[in-house]
């Protein structure tokens, strides 16, 4: 007998799954598939931030500070501009001995910026002529999730369709309500 899930539940099954793979360094195929609707139920809403410089993923569960976690584990002090989410809002100084991030991007699992969300810091803001790469999203649970972002430090964000940086695109754009054609379609993102 199958058992249907929601939309909605596959995606956050398949985030906790993403980050545990990752957090233990391996992935099994075949486990998403076998997935039953209490299981999926079970699997806590997540939202994560991803460093690029340091390359450290910290998440959080829903309700939690998501800033102040990645100041806990990671020892970096997030520096959140008005309008992003994460609960600490962050001024440009760093507690000393503490390396300061800045939100580039925020990308979100609904439209109109609902929903969890996966961030993604740097050491520096965007000048408009570098351009930074993430991807592919799968390797936190993201993949096939996005359905709309915000940018942040002077960055526009641009979600691809490919994992590496390849296919149909939206952006480079400040904010993004709805990406349209694009929605749940994005495996990697770039910032510049």
């Amino acid at each position: 007998m199958a058992i249907k899930t929601s939309t909605r539940a596959r995606r956050f099954l398949a985030s906790a799954l993403g980050v545990a793979a990752l957090s233990i360094g391996f992935v099994s195929v075949g486990s998403a598939a076998n997935a039953t609707t209490a299981d999926a139920a079970a699997a806590p809403v997540q939202s994560c931030s991803y460093d690029l410089g340091t390359k450290s993923l910290v998440c959080v569960d829903a309700g939690q500070d998501l800033n102040a976690a990645v100041l806990e584990q990671a020892h970096l002090q997030v520096v959140a501009p008005s309008g992003a989410r994460g609960a600490t809002a962050a001024t440009a100084l760093a507690p000393a001995g503490v390396q300061a991030t800045f939100v580039q991007s925020q990308l979100y699992d609904d439209a109109n910026y609902g929903g969890s969300f996966f961030q993604i810091t740097n050491s520096a803001a965007c000048n408009g002529s570098t351009t930074w790469y993430y991807g592919p999203l799968g390797n936190v649970g993201w993949s096939g999730r996005v359905s709309s972002f915000k940018s942040f430090s002077n960055c526009t964000t641009k979600v691809w369709q490919g994992t590496n940086y390849t296919g149909a695109a939206y952006g480079y754009a400040v904010n993004a309500a709805n990406l349209g054609a694009m929605n749940d379609q994005a495996n990697s993102v770039t910032m510049k």
